[in-house]
């Protein structure tokens, strides 16, 4: 194993601890220098992408036309933001830390250059890092290798881990900045993430990604495959959310943060009674609150493709997790702490050599534990479909990619999912 994916594989044990192993590029010390500096048409301004370096040089072009990211901020001045802002009592989803914190890149003052503007959105160093560093010298290869960028404060993205850190401190949250059930309550949409999806997001819309994962880059960074990245995403985001019930549990407040739950256990007709155990809720009863474990039941059939004694420990483990549900903070936390030593015994298994070739193995596992019933659950099922849909890529086979548009089709809208229609459509691809 490489020592990129050694120091991925020690990053996600090191979550066990924290929520991060190194900061963010928000919170890091080097001052961010704004997008303006880099989008020269010589630096990533191209108009369209160029072969004589290693990079592409028009990701600046690529992320205004096509990155969501780069309208992060303007979302904030929408009626929708405007409506959530004076709900929460904020004066303006436009200055409120609470929003600018995942809408833009909200460095500290004092680390804001001349360059700099907060209207960039998610610019280049909310991901990449302040650039006071390495601004001059990260293009001035062999002379300096991505080592000394990464020291003068370059991040790692390249690093599954590490990017894992990265996206979910967004896209889930951390215990400094968290979409809490009252801020969803004001209007937030729902949150969901998988890392190897949401990172191919451009590649499956039929859009350029702003890097070209060839073999140049392969050899300078050394990246993992999409089942690889797939199976460490879903461990750091089980991880993460674990560590975030053991922050955010009830104290001596009359409630648990209701955000880490399953939006769809309470939000139904009160006229129909929708309340169902699924399999991995073990003996928990009518009333009590499900978390939201999407992530966690495809850890549950990554473990059963790796090592069927760890999964059956694991599987234990989630039905305790639900049960302390019913009982007090402490209960919950010490389940949760069960579950996240148990993601760390896994951690260490899973490297790109062992997942390599096992995609197969994986898709069987994924739909065997859905013919168990645990895809009753719409962020279940969705989670399902993304793992899904990368292992048919990674596959090959096209028989089986026959089968994704339908099965994406059934996820369309969250409030007229049928579990019947996605169980069927698992069940003829598992059929092929």
């Amino acid at each position: 194993m490489s020592l990129t994916n050694k120091t991925s594989l020690m990053s996600i044990i090191l979550w066990s601890g924290s929520l991060l192993a190194a900061d963010l590029p928000q919170d890091d010390a080097n001052k961010h220098m704004g997008v303006a500096s880099c989008a020269a048409s010589q630096c990533h301004g191209s108009a369209t992408p160029r072969d004589v370096s290693a990079v592409l040089q028009n990701e600046y072009v690529t992320w205004t036309q096509d990155d969501p990211h780069s309208r992060a901020y303007e979302t904030l001045a929408s009626d929708a933001s405007r409506a959530i802002a004076s709900r929460l009592g904020l004066s303006s989803a436009t200055s409120a830390d609470i929003c600018l914190d995942c809408h833009t890149d909200n460095t500290a003052a004092g680390n804001r250059g001349d360059k700099f503007q907060v209207s960039d959105g998610v610019g280049c160093e909310a991901c990449h890092g302040g650039s006071e560093n390495w601004l001059s010298t990260h293009y001035n290869t062999p002379s300096v290798d991505h080592a000394a960028n990464i020291a003068a404060g370059l991040y790692p993205t390249e690093s599954v881990a590490d990017r894992a850190s990265l996206c979910l401190s967004c896209h889930l949250g951390t215990d400094d900045k968290f979409a809490t059930h009252r801020i969803m309550a004001a209007g937030h949409p729902r949150l969901t993430f998988e890392l190897d999806t949401f990172t191919e997001l451009w590649r499956t819309a039929g859009r350029q990604p702003h890097y070209r994962l060839d073999n140049d880059y392969v050899e300078r960074k050394d990246s993992g495959n999409h089942s690889y990245t797939w199976a460490a995403g879903v461990i750091a985001e089980s991880v993460h959310r674990m560590q975030l019930v053991k922050d955010r549990v009830a104290g001596d407040t009359m409630f648990p943060e209701l955000g880490l739950y399953d939006c769809h256990a309470c939000h139904r007709s009160m006229k129909i009674v929708h309340w169902r155990r699924l399999p991995r809720h073990g003996n928990a009863g009518p009333g009590v609150p499900f978390l939201n474990d999407g992530s966690l039941v495809m850890v549950l059939a990554l473990a059963r493709a790796i090592d069927d004694g760890l999964a059956r420990e694991f599987q234990l483990a989630l039905a305790e997790l639900h049960a302390a549900g019913s009982q007090d903070a402490e209960a919950l936390r010490a389940a949760a702490n069960g579950v996240q030593n148990l993601l760390d015994t896994l951690a260490a298994r899973v490297t790109p050599g062992v997942i390599r070739g096992r995609e197969r193995q994986i898709l069987r596992e994924v739909l065997a534990t859905g013919a168990e019933g645990n895809y009753l659950d719409y962020v279940s099922a969705e989670q399902a479909f993304m793992a899904v849909q990368m292992l048919v890529f990674e596959i090959g086979d096209t028989s089986l990619a026959d089968h994704l548009d339908p099965l994406g089709d059934s996820l369309d809208d969250d409030e007229r999912y049928r579990p019947a229609l996605f169980a069927r459509l698992l069940a003829d691809l598992g059929d092929e």
